[in-house]
Order: C-alpha cells, then structure tokens, then sequence
C-alpha cells in the first residue's frame, strides 16, 4: 500500500495564530510548525504499522516550507517548495488512499480557526460545479480523478463537519473547538497524537469503504473574489481562458480537476 498525507497547519492543535496576522507570522507559528510535524509523524507510524510499503508527506501550508523535516519518520518521502503545477504533486493510481493533517474549513464558516479558502485576502468562495467547496473538497476531488479517496482528516470540529457532509465514511480527528477565527478550546497535543494514530489504524482498515471524490466531468469552477482589482488583475496577468461573470466572478470549464491549481 502506498499513501499521501497532506499537511497543513491550521487545524493542528492549540494553534489559533494572531489576529490580523497571516500564520506564517503569528506569535504561534515556531509552535505550530512542531505540533505539525509530530501530528504528521503520528500518522506516518500508524500508515507504516498497518502495512503501508511507502508514504508521502505533502507540505502543502503556504510556500510550501513548514514542517520540520529532519524530525519527521525517516521513512517517508517529503514533497515540499512551491511551483508544482497541479495539487497533490506526484499523486497517481497506484496510491491507496489520501489523508489530511491540520486542515480548515472554508471561507467564511462561522466559529472556524482561521478558516480560508486558499488565500484569506483573495477568495471569497470557490464553487464547482455550482457546489461550494473549501480546500478539503476541491484537493480531495484531484485526488478522486485518479481513483483514489480521502480516508482520514484532521482538524477543527467545523473543518471535520465540513468534511463529512460529503464523505460520511471517512475517519477524523478533532483537535480544537473553534469560538472564533482566532480562540478555540484544544485537545491537549499529546492527545491529539494519540487519537491520529488510533483514527488512522481505523481508516486502512476499512479503507475498503471509503470512496473517491470525483465530479462529473465536465467541471466549471468558478472563483469569487474579494474585491474588483483582485479580479481584473486575474484576468489580466495570471489566469488565461478564465470568463468574467459579473465585477468579481470569474469562471472556467474544465475537462476534470486534474487541471485545477489554485
């Protein structure tokens, strides 16, 4: 068996970050970058002690240059930098299964720890195939086009009710309680830990249970943004064959979402 987790890092535990600050330069950020790492390692352990022959970890947190590499499980192999030209670089059919570590919810969930949806000063909404979708949903669907399903996540209790509205049989794992973008009641870290790798046992266990996400083909992604300029600075400069719909939409269809890179 072969996996891929993708790390993020606003969902681990007691991370809330600092108001009006991007995570990446929160008072937290040295903290969250360690609890990531030994979250992620909880999870490689558990993929390895169910069999697993190899594993990918996927910084995929900003720029992609996060985690703290020399303490993670040496057996793993580390997909991490900027550049790559789709999600879920190197993902194909011979992966078993996809699992996700420190995710949040989408733009604008009420109560949810620094939720966003790609960027929080960007994107207001991302929606597929007229579905509103957050991070989870629309890596998960790249992975789906391959045949390959998501089987475990963790993060905030808003993030896991997000995840499972359209994957019931997934496995999670809360970590915090969110009572606002930035303050959340947490699990302690070591409980945390705990739980991934007992949650995780579960999820290869059943894997024969969890499915794929994959939309019908084909797939019309439109992309709302926060304000006029944002918009017309997409057209102009960086998202060719994108439409305009209306001051801040703009759309696209593609063939499936093996294309999509934000």
């Amino acid at each position: 068996m072969k996996f891929i987790i993708a790390v993020d890092c606003e969902g681990v535990s007691c991370v809330t970050g600092t108001k009006n600050c991007s995570l990446s330069r929160s008072k937290d950020y040295n903290f969250t970058v360690k609890q990531a790492t030994f979250e992620t390692n909880s999870c490689i352990k558990a993929l390895f002690d169910s069999g697993a022959k190899e594993v990918y970890v996927w910084d995929c947190h900003g720029e992609g240059q996060n985690l703290l590499y020399e303490k993670l499980d040496s057996r793993c192999f580390i997909i991490c930098g900027q550049g790559f030209k789709t999600r879920f670089p190197n993902i194909d059919n011979s992966f078993s299964g996809v699992l996700m570590i420190g995710y949040h919810a989408m733009e604008g969930t009420k109560n949810a720890v620094l939720s966003h949806t790609y960027s929080s000063k960007t994107y207001k909404s991302i929606k597929v195939n007229n579905l509103l979708c957050g991070e989870i949903f629309l890596d998960t669907s790249v992975a789906g086009e391959y045949g390959v399903p998501l089987i475990f996540l963790s993060g905030d209790e808003q993030t896991c009710f997000e995840a499972e509205k359209l994957l019931p049989w997934i496995e999670t794992v809360v970590t915090k309680k969110g009572f606002g973008r930035n303050c959340a009641i947490c699990k302690h870290p070591e409980n945390v830990k705990n739980e991934i790798y007992s949650k995780t046992l579960k999820a290869v266990k059943n894997i024969e249970k969890m499915k794929p996400l994959k939309f019908e083909s084909p797939v019309e992604i439109e992309i709302e943004f926060k304000t006029v300029s944002k918009t017309i600075k997409a057209l102009l400069k960086k998202r060719k064959g994108w439409k305009p719909k209306g001051l801040k939409k703009i759309s696209k269809t593609f063939e499936n979402m093996k294309s999509w890179n934000c």
